[in-house]
């Protein structure tokens, strides 16, 4: 009894704090905490409504609700090799509505913009909304088609990643 709690083993000794942060960059996180890397550095976010944020990743929590700084929504036409920007300035995502995110690197985020031409935002927004009723409709019109035969198809309006 006369160890203390907090002493190391014989023969092992603490591990210090930049051994601890190595050890953490290498573990797999598959929870929030993995999104502790990314935080203060420029990430890339899916909603669940098929919206694309581009912004600064500066806090995050256990429900993975984000704040992003310097926020931009972007929309791309690939038919039309098209896309259009919006700043959002401080954006916060509730962690419900997130699809997917990543880091993006800086040196290399503009290169496909450059091949692409630039429209107004409500323009690109208008046909992306186009092209989200006419997914709708097919994937409803799928459904009822499966649903003759027994089967489940599993869409949701909000779902249009």
């Amino acid at each position: 009894m006369s160890e203390s709690r907090g002493s190391p083993a014989p023969g092992k000794s603490k591990i210090t704090e930049g051994e601890a942060d190595l050890y953490l960059d290498q573990y797999n996180f598959t929870t929030t905490a993995a999104i502790v890397g990314s935080v203060d550095r420029k990430i890339f976010v899916l909603l669940r409504d098929g919206r694309m944020l581009f912004g600064i990743l500066r806090t995050f929590d256990q429900y993975a609700n984000l704040i992003l700084q310097h926020c931009v929504e972007r929309i791309y036409i690939t038919e039309e090799n098209k896309y259009a920007e919006n700043e959002c300035g401080v954006f916060m995502v509730r962690g419900e509505n997130v699809v997917m995110l990543g880091e993006v690197d800086i040196d290399k985020e503009d290169e496909p913009l450059v091949q692409m031409e630039q429209i107004p935002f409500e323009e690109a927004s208008q046909m992306k909304q186009e092209r989200d009723d006419a997914r709708y409709k097919s994937e409803s019109q799928k459904g009822r088609q499966m649903a003759r035969y027994g089967l489940i198809h599993d869409f949701h309006k909000s779902d249009i990643y």
